[in-house]
């Protein structure tokens, strides 16, 4: 048979290196199917909590810059506090939610990241923070980008008046000398 053998007894032709050319099981539309669905699902998950409106704690919020020209005087007291990873590879920056006292609005206050603050902030506690308002809002609050927060008689100045952050003290990476 021209260099392939006919096993009888498995009724499989036999290939010159030894392999079977035996058909495997069709897995037919089935596989096809599964495959897509968890395809689907894996993106639809992945993109059900995009956006800064995400509470999922992991999802990067797009960087708020501090404008100026929007700077903003709040005096109220705090509602929440949560850490969160806002942005990739920043750490955990502290969130407050401030009720300002003028107008009863709850807003959401990026601060700095959590290793920068060297003192207790706590619900309940009056606060006056000067910042940076957001054109954005998260679960129908306002964002404010605090520049300097008051709390305690203890004033904690997270930028500089032009809106750098402190904890970077406007450097990039340093290189080593030659």
């Amino acid at each position: 048979m021209n260099g392939l053998d006919y096993d009888v007894k498995n009724k499989n032709e036999k290939h010159p290196a030894g392999r079977s050319n035996r058909r495997r099981p069709s897995t037919g539309p089935l596989f096809g199917i599964l495959v897509v669905f968890f395809l689907l699902t894996a993106l639809t998950a992945s993109g059900a909590s995009s956006g800064p409106d995400s509470k999922s704690g992991t999802e990067q919020a797009q960087p708020r810059y501090y404008n100026v020209d929007r700077e903003i005087t709040v005096e109220g007291q705090i509602e929440d506090l949560r850490f969160e990873n806002r942005y990739e590879g920043r750490g955990n920056f502290l969130v407050l939610v401030v009720r300002d006292k003028n107008s009863q609005e709850l807003l959401e206050v990026e601060t700095a990241p959590a290793w920068f603050f060297r003192t207790d902030i706590h619900k309940g506690e009056t606060i006056r923070l000067i910042g940076s308002l957001s054109e954005e809002q998260i679960d129908g609050k306002k964002v404010v980008v605090a520049r300097e927060v008051r709390i305690n008689n203890q004033t904690i100045t997270l930028r500089d008046r032009r809106g750098f952050p402190s904890w970077s003290r406007g450097r990039g990476p340093r290189r080593a000398p030659y």
